[in-house]
């Protein structure tokens, strides 16, 4: 009879099988290898998974570690993702819905099966997509890890990105309007900071900020914390690794007097407890200013907030008032602009700025 440690061992030699089949499917497609050479490595692979299924269902009367077989569950989840990315690409949509289905019945948050599921022409109405109100924060993180050494260079360069520019832009014509010295301005943070952009922007013209970046990826982070003013300051005072809401929630009832956030709210989506956390910890007449993805409503979505196909979400003008109102917020701008390019295409946003009242 096999013990514990051979059942582990057993397990473990699976999942580093599966992972290596996706790698070489993963590889073949960056060589132009086509599609059902890509999938017969992966079918391959899926003829394994029902030995997780058994091994949980015995997890306990077996000895098998937890950590190795959910380890395992999240291999096979990314077995799924990646047959339906090979079917999609192929335009067999069904079976790649079917797949991504898979996935999300073993993490039913699973950030690249929503993301990938809405993406897909026929996704339009689907009742999974349109209550999709989150992505899975670890998603997030490890998307902008993988993207962070890129980031700027993709990002500005080649999708002509404003964002940073965009909220800064309003941020200040809104102090210029009320006659608010900018001098008054002590502590800001700048929620899903990323590489810096939008911070180096304040530090250059307002060195005397208090500026506190957070960010879900660690290594976004890392470069952030080395980001240098014009004067050669760091950007930042402080830079941490963690969800916007919850950064918040920390800080002191009116303590900051201006929180920001460029191009973020499209990745969070609810934006419900950020915007009641910004309520708490800001200033009276402390303001928040933003960037959201706006999208042609079909009826379909009547909550205003939507999971669209870039894999981003829309946020409607109304469902942002409405909100904001009912955390005592007041919209003083909603300005519909170009956020960047996408496709050779515009991607149409807004930018928005909201009084604490």
């Amino acid at each position: 009879a096999q013990t514990a440690t051979d059942q582990n061992d057993y397990f473990r030699s699976l999942e580093r099988y599966i992972k290596a089949s996706i790698l070489v499917a993963a590889a073949g497609r960056e060589g132009g290898i086509g599609p059902e050479t890509q999938m017969k490595y992966l079918v391959e692979a899926e003829k394994h998974v029902e030995a997780f299924d058994r091994g949980i269902d015995s997890m306990t009367e077996a000895g098998i570690d937890q950590d190795i077989l959910e380890s395992g569950r999240d291999a096979v989840i990314d077995l799924y993702n990646n047959m339906g990315i090979v079917e999609k690409n192929r335009g067999a949509l069904p079976q790649a819905r079917a797949l991504f289905m898979k996935a999300l019945a073993l993490k039913a948050n699973d950030g690249h099966a929503l993301v990938q599921l809405a993406s897909l022409e026929d996704a339009d109405g689907d009742d999974i997509v349109s209550n999709v109100k989150e992505l899975d924060p670890e998603y997030v993180g490890a998307l902008f890890d993988g993207y962070s050494s890129r980031f700027e260079s993709e990002l500005v360069d080649v999708l002509e990105y404003k964002g940073h520019s965009l909220v800064y832009d309003a941020l200040t014509a809104t102090w210029k309007q009320s006659r608010q010295s900018t001098s008054s301005i002590k502590n800001v943070i700048d929620l899903g900071c990323g590489t810096g952009l939008l911070g180096e922007l304040i530090a250059n013209d307002m060195p005397w900020v208090n500026l506190h970046g957070i960010d879900l990826s660690q290594r976004m982070v890392g470069i952030a914390k080395e980001r240098k003013s014009n004067s050669a300051n760091s950007v930042y005072g402080s830079v941490s690794n963690g969800d916007a809401a919850q950064y918040l929630s920390i800080q002191e009832k009116e303590s900051v007097d201006c929180i920001l956030a460029s191009d973020v709210f499209i990745y969070i989506g609810d934006i419900s407890s950020v915007l009641e956390e910004s309520a708490r910890c800001l200033v009276k007449n402390g303001l928040v200013c933003f960037t959201v993805e706006t999208y042609r409503d079909t009826g379909k979505t009547a909550s205003g907030l939507k999971l669209l196909r870039s894999g981003r979400f829309g946020h409607s003008k109304t469902y942002v008032e409405n909100l904001a109102s009912s955390k005592g917020l007041k919209m003083l701008t909603w300005k519909e602009c170009i956020l960047r390019k996408q496709g050779g295409l515009d991607v149409k946003g807004a930018v928005v700025v909201l009084k604490n009242i």
